[in-house]
């Protein structure tokens, strides 16, 4: 619904009273480059067969939040003629970005990381955001309890910025808005019978990191397998309170075909679960490398220590130790330097 060739759609098939939602949806993406917005303001509408609330600044394109579901009244799409609705996971707001923002996609390039949300000095990447052809608009799904959200409530204004692009917006509104969504998003999911997790930052469908990183060594070996504890190492990399994982595919072996399927003749596979990156990205951080250990940092976060393959060692003569760290940034893990 949020894509102009959306709203007309379905505006042919939704009661009089939806106007107002439909004419606000219209306004967010008919500007030509993006503005400054001085207010958010949460529309809401359920047409008996779909429910779905926006979140978005009132006076330009620009960045929207949106939620949605099946109806309760459980109304047939083929009474509403509804045949485009927002279906979001529970726990999580499908963030819009309009081609007006962030420009159209590239031939053959239907996903892209280039795009980041920039608030209270930090950035946060949106890695995956994916263009959603039958709307128009680059979508990315994320958390509830984002810490980019939690950044633009906390601060007067924001970016969106990406490689020769993007917009400034102003925050003001946002906190109440975001408020209203999640209060509304809630009760509507819980009223179907899918409730929001009690800690939606755990991860996909509410799973730990540790669930999620022991599903991960089972689909990677095809089956089952078997762990030392040295294969997964609980950190705390992004600091946001939750367990992060780090899982060293050297103590890993499977029970069935090749037993180290991710090791070579020195290197092996790590991934890194950072809870701040589910569900929004909803896979690892992962390297090569011939080991790996946690390195306490002093802002009490972990850092990533990876061993240098003997090409990186070289390189690290007279640098001590033959590893590299890497430290989560906001958005990402990167290297420490």
């Amino acid at each position: 619904m949020i894509a102009t060739a959306k709203v007309w759609a379905m505006a042919r098939t939704v009661v009089p009273v939806l106007a107002l939602a439909w004419a606000f949806l219209f306004a967010l993406f008919a500007g030509g480059q993006p503005a400054v917005a001085q207010d958010w303001a949460m529309s809401q509408f359920d047409d008996g067969s779909y429910f779905s609330a926006t979140l978005a600044p009132i006076d330009g394109p620009g960045p929207a939040l949106v939620c949605g579901e099946r109806s309760p009244q459980m109304v047939s799409p083929r009474i509403t003629g509804n045949s485009m609705p927002d279906i979001t996971p529970a726990a999580a707001f499908r963030l819009y970005l309009s081609d007006r923002v962030v420009g159209a996609p590239e031939p053959q390039r239907q996903t892209r990381d280039d795009v980041m949300i920039v608030a209270g000095g930090a950035g946060y990447r949106l890695r995956g955001l994916r263009w959603n052809d039958a709307f128009s608009t680059w979508q990315i799904d994320l958390p509830a309890t984002d810490p980019s959200l939690r950044a633009i409530a906390a601060t007067p204004g924001f970016e969106i910025r990406q490689d020769g692009g993007g917009g400034r917006y102003s925050s003001l509104g946002f906190t109440k808005g975001l408020a209203q969504l999640s209060a509304y998003c809630q009760g509507m999911f819980a009223a179907i019978g899918k409730p929001w997790p009690v800690n939606a930052a755990t991860g996909l469908a509410g799973q730990s990191m540790r669930q999620l990183a022991e599903a991960g060594i089972r689909a990677g070996c095809g089956g089952a397998a078997r762990w030392t504890p040295e294969a997964i190492l609980p950190a705390q990399v992004d600091g946001d309170g939750i367990e992060d994982i780090v899982v060293d595919w050297r103590a890993v072996t499977c029970a069935t075909g090749i037993p180290h399927p991710n090791c070579g003749a020195a290197n092996c596979l790590v991934e890194v679960y950072v809870s701040a990156l589910y569900p929004r990205v909803g896979a690892p951080e992962s390297i090569l490398a011939p080991g790996v250990r946690l390195q306490p940092l002093d802002n009490g976060n972990d850092a990533v220590a990876f061993a240098g393959s003997l090409g990186g060692c070289a390189q690290a003569i007279g640098r001590g130790a033959c590893e590299f760290l890497s430290y989560w940034n906001g958005a990402a893990l990167v290297p420490l330097r």
